[in-house]
């Protein structure tokens, strides 16, 4: 769902990046003409990767209950990494790469992960 643009570079084929991307700025400064205007399908056909972070409450289980609350709002985790130190202190970050079918489904599983007991705060990350 978010506004995308495709890039048509030399023998990559079409690239898709999101109009906030910090990337896709770069190479449309540099090089405008290759851009074409794309838009989203009206039936999604796959699941796509969305990044997210949360401010967990650390102690026993907590993983295991992002976990149990990402998969009650039917997402899959693809991919998760935690700060080396975490176990020294009282709260943790985690980040998530997640795959969701679009950006309601995205909205689901934040919702659910806010109301889980362990997460002080979840938010979005975009790639930059």
């Amino acid at each position: 769902g978010d506004e995308v643009r495709g890039y048509l570079g030399r023998g990559e084929g079409l690239v898709v990046h999101t109009c906030e991307c910090a990337v896709g700025r770069r190479l449309f400064q540099r090089d405008s003409e290759h851009w074409i205007q794309v838009e989203w399908a009206d039936e999604l056909s796959r699941s796509f990767e969305a990044g997210i972070a949360l401010l967990l409450s650390n102690g026993k289980g907590v993983l295991a209950q992002v976990a149990q609350a990402v998969a009650q709002a039917e997402a899959d985790i693809t991919h998760i990494s935690m700060s080396e130190d975490a176990p020294m202190r009282e709260t943790a970050e985690m980040s998530l790469l997640i795959a969701v079918r679009d950006r309601l489904h995205l909205a689901d599983v934040l919702r659910v992960l806010r109301r889980t007991p362990s997460v002080q705060r979840v938010w979005r990350v975009k790639p930059t």
